[in-house]
C-alpha cells in the first residue's frame, strides 16, 4: 500500500487501486512512460499490467484483482514455529538467542524478528536487589510511613530539607563493561583502563538542600577513623555553619541515613540539641533503600565527572569533586530531591527495596 499527498491530505493507494489506474491510462493510450510517470509506480508494474491485458483477451475484471499469493514453501517463521520459540523462553528466559537459533537451526536473524516482533519481548539486564527478612520489611514499611507522613505533614508550608551522606572515591578510572564502548577497525586498538590492586581513597561529606543549595564538600583526613565523635565534629564545624547559612533562621529538616556513627547516642544528643529538627533512627527505613538524593542523584553525577580519567594524585581528586559539586545543576538538583517523596511512596507501595 502507498501513501501519496494531495493538497496537504494522505491519499492510501492499495495495489487494486493501482492495476485501475493503470488499466484506465491504458484504455486512454497513453505510452508506458507516461503512466509511470504520472502515477508514480514502476514502468515494469505497466508492462505486467499491459501482458495480463493482453493475455486474458482486455478481461479487465481479472487483471484488475490482485493475483493471491501463496507463502513460500520454505517459509520457517510459521504460528506453529513462533509458538515453539515460545515455549523454549518459556521454559528458559536466560537462554541467548545464538542459542536458540543454534537449537532450531535457524539463523539468529530470524529468531530476533520473531522475538521483536511476533512474540514482542525485549531482553533486559538481571535486576539485583537486597534479601531481607520479614522483621525488616515490616521495619522498612512502617518507618517509611513514619517518614512520609512528616514529609506530608511539615512544620510550616515550604519546609526545607537537607540531606547528608558521606562517600569513599578512589583514584581509579570507573568504567561500565556493558555501555562505555569505544568505535574503532580493530579490538587491539581500544586502550585498556589500568586499576590499582589498592587504590588511594578520599571520604567526602556532602549536604544538599530542597531548595538546590550544595554545601562545598568536606574531606576527612588522610587515615582518620571516622566515628561518632569526628561525624559530630563535622557537624559542629562544618555542616552546622553552613546551613544556618543558606537557611537564614528558616525552618528545617535535618536528614541522614541510618549508618553506625549517624544513629550514636553522641550524635544524636549533639543533633537533638543544635539542630531544628532531623529524622530520627526509629524513622528512617533500614536496609538502606536508596531513598536519600545524595545516593540516588548527587554521587552519581560527581563519580561520572570525576572518574572519566584516572587521578594521579588525591589533591586533584579532591579538586575535581570540589569542583563538580560547587557547580552541580541547581535545577536537576531540585527535580532530583523532589523524587524523594515518590520513592518513599514506592518502598510503602512494594514493601521492599527499591533502585
Amino acid at each position: 500500500m502507498d501513501t501519496q499527498i494531495r493538497n496537504g491530505r494522505q491519499i492510501q493507494l492499495t495495489q487494486e487501486m493501482k492495476r485501475h489506474a493503470v488499466i484506465v491510462a491504458i484504455h486512454a493510450n497513453h505510452s508506458d512512460l507516461e503512466i509511470s510517470r504520472f502515477l508514480k509506480v514502476a514502468r515494469s508494474f505497466v508492462n505486467k499490467v499491459c501482458r495480463e491485458l493482453e493475455a486474458s483477451d482486455g478481461n479487465v475484471e481479472s487483471v484488475a484483482k490482485r493475483k493471491k499469493h501463496e507463502a513460500r514453501s520454505d517459509k520457517v517463521r510459521t504460528s506453529q514455529f513462533v509458538q515453539k520459540v515460545q515455549g523454549i523462553i518459556d521454559e528458559d528466559p536466560s537462554k541467548s538467542i545464538r542459542a536458540i537459533s543454534k537449537d532450531l537451526q535457524v539463523s539468529k536473524f530470524t529468531i530476533c524478528r520473531i522475538i521483536h516482533e511476533d512474540i514482542r519481548y525485549k531482553s533486559y539486564a538481571m535486576r539485583r536487589g537486597q534479601f531481607m527478612s520479614a522483621q525488616t520489611r515490616e521495619q522498612l514499611f512502617i518507618r517509611a510511613q513514619r517518614l512520609l507522613n512528616k514529609l506530608k505533614h511539615p512544620e510550616i508550608s515550604d519546609m526545607l530539607w537537607f540531606f547528608c551522606d558521606e562517600k569513599n572515591f578512589d583514584q581509579d578510572q570507573k568504567i561500565n563493561q556493558l555501555n562505555d564502548r569505544l568505535l574503532c577497525a580493530d579490538p587491539s586498538d581500544v586502550p585498556c583502563v589500568m586499576h590499582t590492586k589498592f587504590p588511594a581513597t578520599v571520604m567526602v561529606l556532602g549536604v544538599v538542600s530542597n531548595e538546590g543549595h550544595v554545601m562545598p564538600p568536606h574531606f576527612f583526613p588522610q587515615g582518620l577513623q571516622v566515628n561518632a565523635a569526628a561525624y559530630v565534629e563535622a557537624l559542629e564545624t562544618v555542616v552546622k555553619p553552613w546551613i544556618d547559612s543558606v537557611s537564614g533562621g528558616k525552618a528545617y529538616v535535618f536528614q541522614q541515613d541510618f549508618a553506625p556513627l549517624h544513629k550514636a547516642m553522641r550524635t544524636q544528643d549533639w543533633m537533638s540539641e543544635h539542630l531544628h529538627d532531623h529524622i530520627t533512627p526509629n524513622m528512617w527505613p533500614p536496609s538502606s533503600p536508596d531513598l536519600n538524593p545524595l545516593d540516588y542523584y548527587v554521587w552519581d553525577v560527581v563519580e561520572w565527572e570525576t572518574n572519566k580519567h584516572p587521578r594521579n594524585t588525591l589533591d586533584s581528586l579532591r579538586a575535581a569533586i570540589t569542583r563538580v559539586m560547587t557547580h552541580m545543576d541547581e535545577d536537576h538538583l531540585i527535580r532530583a530531591c523532589k523524587r524523594f517523596q515518590q520513592r518513599i511512596e514506592a518502598v510503602i507501595a512494594a514493601e521492599d527495596f527499591i533502585e
